[in-house]
């Protein structure tokens, strides 16, 4: 029993998260000769992209995308075509901002815009309507906003690394008393 055990747990754990949810994760060397209509996850991680492909477009079934360990500062307004994307993996990036197209995906549930450069959070976040999981970590955000305290299926919002007061995490906390906050203490010289 413990043998079956533990080759369950090295299965489980060479599945990816996306895998088990969004089905296979295709990377983008793997889509020659794939009907767009079946794939719904892809992976442009770590390709060293300033731009998206211009070919992404055509793959209007997506439910996740992982941009993550890229060189992009900003999204195309084409993003918005992906109504049906619930997980935007843009993670390690050169964001400065959180591209408004984002708050133009109606049925995103995930997020992650982590290690980032993002200084503030557009109220326009507030139109992700079921967000569940926001993942800010170590970010340089100094504005938070007033949409990210309307995301009212919110449930882990983590902004550790991000530098706040104690005034400000008390009112966090306030203000959004069913998410589960994930962040460092406070730093008492920003009160």
């Amino acid at each position: 029993m413990k043998q079956l055990f533990a080759l369950f747990f090295i299965l489980l754990s060479y599945l990816s998260m996306a895998q088990l949810h969004h089905g296979r994760v295709y990377l983008w060397n793997e889509l020659a000769g794939v009907h767009p209509d079946s794939v719904r996850a892809i992976s442009l991680e770590r390709m060293k992209l300033d731009s998206l492909p211009n070919d992404l477009w055509k793959y209007t079934k997506l439910t996740y995308l992982n941009l993550e360990k890229n060189q992009l500062s900003n999204l195309p307004e084409e993003l918005k075509n992906f109504t049906e994307l619930t997980e935007l993996n843009m993670g390690k990036n050169k964001f400065t901002f959180l591209p408004l197209v984002v708050c133009q995906l109606p049925n995103l549930k995930r997020l992650n815009a982590s290690r980032n450069r993002i200084e503030s959070i557009p109220n326009q976040i507030e139109n992700c309507t079921h967000l569940e999981n926001i993942d800010f970590y170590d970010n340089l955000i100094g504005d938070f906003g007033t949409g990210l305290f309307q995301l009212k299926e919110l449930r882990v919002l983590n902004i550790e690394g991000v530098m706040y007061g104690t005034n400000f995490a008390d009112d966090l906390k306030r203000k959004m008393p069913n998410v589960k906050i994930l962040l460092d203490p406070p730093c008492k010289c920003l009160n």
